[in-house]
């Protein structure tokens, strides 16, 4: 019985003992995507990925809380043997996707966003530390935020770099980043592999978010780093946008039918309603049901304007804009 018992608590330590390498093999692992270019999937948040600039590094997205940042940021000296970070992309402001920012200001790199959501991301930055652990406790850093408007090109004779906003899509301030030599797309949330689009977000454009897949499929990316799935092949970019317009498609159907809200699942349930390819999840239908919202919103807009309201101006400036492939 003892002998038994000894073995027991043998197996039982060797399984304790064999937790941290289980728990250290789950830690993000780089991807090279092209020369000088690289991506990883956080251990929590989003996709992120970075490339060569001049002396340093740029970086896309930050994971989704402080630990993940740091995480990344071992991954980008490891890949770059060591050069700073100079800057910190966030495709927009979820915190999947910028939560740990704070770990980027802390390494000296500025923050870029689109000009929309740079109070968002300001408010971020100089919120007070919690703990000790914050990557901005106890650190006299003023972080910088640069933002942009509709486009920005960085080039340092080798590289050529482009930021696009282009217009309100998954959210009012999303940014796509196009390296033009690599034909790599980093897409945010715009694009997404193997998953439906997230339509939710309130601050979500379905036409513009359309218009604004439609102008990137005219490059033709031949590799993506969606904010989602896998990171590598570019379907994701006909994909979503296929998706989007057959949901915006249906939610019109919806519209102009005059269906009530408390019908409108029953509507997307409906056999004749079924899209092509589209299983009928709980997110399908939550995605459906934000896009019928936001119709009835802009109808509701356009139907009853404001006493004294000037004409509306293009929300969408750039969207007509193509990121150029050279």
């Amino acid at each position: 019985m003892q002998r038994r018992a000894g073995v027991v608590v043998l197996v039982l330590a060797a399984a304790l003992l064999a937790w941290p390498l289980r728990a250290e093999e789950k830690k993000p692992a780089a991807e090279k995507v092209a020369d000088g270019v690289w991506a990883a999937t956080p251990s929590n948040g989003a996709n992120v990925g970075w490339f060569l600039l001049g002396d340093g590094v740029v970086a896309v997205d930050s994971g989704g809380d402080a630990k993940s940042g740091k995480e990344i940021l071992d991954l980008i000296a490891q890949t770059t043997g060591n050069k700073p970070v100079r800057a910190l992309i966030l495709t927009h402001v979820h915190g999947d996707h910028m939560g740990g920012a704070r770990a980027f200001a802390a390494a000296g790199a500025r923050i870029v966003c689109q000009e929309s959501v740079n109070g968002a991301v300001l408010a971020f930055l100089e919120q007070p530390a919690s703990d000790s652990s914050d990557p901005l406790a106890g650190k006299a850093v003023k972080p910088v935020i640069e933002s942009i408007s509709e486009r920005a090109i960085l080039i340092d004779g080798i590289h050529n770099i482009q930021v696009y906003y282009l217009g309100p899509a998954h959210t009012k301030g999303d940014l796509v980043i196009y390296l033009p030599a690599e034909k790599v797309l980093f897409s945010g949330d715009v694009a997404l592999n193997s998953l439906y689009p997230f339509m939710q977000s309130p601050d979500m454009d379905p036409i513009g978010w359309e218009r604004a897949l439609t102008a990137i499929r005219r490059v033709d990316p031949q590799k993506l780093v969606p904010g989602h799935g896998p990171i590598g092949p570019a379907e994701g970019v006909s994909d979503s946008l296929s998706y989007i317009q057959r949901t915006v498609t249906l939610a019109k159907k919806i519209v102009d039918n005059g269906i009530r809200d408390d019908m409108v699942e029953a509507e997307i349930r409906a056999p004749e309603n079924a899209l092509q390819r589209v299983t009928l999840t709980e997110t399908h239908i939550a995605n459906v049901k934000a896009v019928v919202k936001n119709l009835r919103e802009r109808a509701q807009k356009k139907a009853t304007p404001g006493p004294g309201a000037a004409p509306a101006a293009a929300t969408t400036p750039a969207a007509a804009a193509t990121p150029a492939t050279h």
